[in-house]
């Protein structure tokens, strides 16, 4: 798989499904045991077991064949490094998500019938796939890992994976105190515990954007026996990440968590506005 950029603030990195290498298993046959003196006397007439079959006989398996090969561009061993870091690390902040695409429309799902799966020389573990191109991947033993490659039956160049890092917390929970843990636990990720050949899967991040139907958000907290109400405004810079290319955005917020309002702030979103939450990124790339 070859990877491509993060789309925006949605964290997407597109990884390429190359070349692949392998194919299926061939004929098998497995040789039967040889028969024992006992089995292989001539029965009597009025012997009721019915005659051995002559020692030199052979068994003949069904030929298995598999259309889902192995790929050797971009090794398992890196993404699960990721993944497991997200899981272990990430104190429950992030969620990992990935899309099959079509290679040139990412907007497209993949061919009709496509398979993926994880393959090693031991191992051929199947990745279930919605009607969406959604799927999910497991994480293993670095020892396990180690040799591990996607396999798909898919020709080369004609599948794309998108990868997005979301958020874990929904709208109603989110206050100051997580925003400022996110942006701390995922820089702290990427600078100190991502070895540095996945870093590129994560890029820095700089806090949280809220989208919503209506631009109406509020910070709401109490101090003592006095409760607050503070509207936040709506920035005309920030797009939402996951608007298609030329269409209008919905309106969005921003929190850094450098703001000062106490930790306590909960976010206050408009009822029934559909509002999503996604990481802010330092340098946002263009797709």
């Amino acid at each position: 798989m070859k990877p491509q950029q993060f789309q925006r603030a949605r964290l997407a990195a597109a990884l390429l499904v190359t070349g692949v290498l392998g194919a299926g298993c061939g004929p098998a046959a497995m040789a039967a045991p040889a028969a024992t003196a006992a089995a292989t006397a001539p029965a009597s007439a009025d012997d009721p077991r019915p005659a051995a079959a002559p020692a030199s006989a052979a068994v003949a398996l069904p030929t298995v064949q598999s259309d889902v090969k192995r790929g050797a561009s971009f090794p398992y061993k890196r993404l699960n490094e990721l993944l497991s870091k997200l899981r272990t690390e990430g104190e429950g902040l992030f969620v990992s998500r990935f899309v099959l695409t079509d290679a040139k429309d990412a907007s497209k799902p993949p061919p009709a019938g496509t398979k993926l799966a994880l393959m090693s020389d031991d191992d051929y573990i199947p990745i279930p796939i919605d009607d969406k191109g959604r799927f999910d991947l497991p994480t293993f033993s670095e020892r396990q890992a180690k040799d591990m490659d996607f396999g798909t039956n898919v020709p080369k160049g004609e599948l794309g994976v998108r990868l997005s890092i979301d958020l874990a917390t929904p709208p109603e929970m989110l206050d100051m105190a997580t925003v400022r843990r996110i942006v701390t636990v995922g820089q702290r990720l990427r600078t100190e515990l991502l070895p540095w050949y996945v870093r590129w899967m994560f890029p820095q991040i700089d806090g949280v954007i809220a989208c919503s139907d209506a631009p109406q958000w509020q910070l709401d907290w109490s101090e003592g026996a006095q409760r607050w109400r503070l509207p936040l405004p709506a920035d005309a810079q920030q797009r939402e990440p996951e608007t298609p290319k030329g269409k209008p955005s919905r309106a969005c917020t921003v929190l850094t968590g450098q703001e000062q309002w106490p930790d306590a702030a909960l976010l206050q979103t408009p009822p029934g506005a559909n509002t999503k939450l996604y990481v802010k990124l330092r340098n946002p790339r263009a797709s």
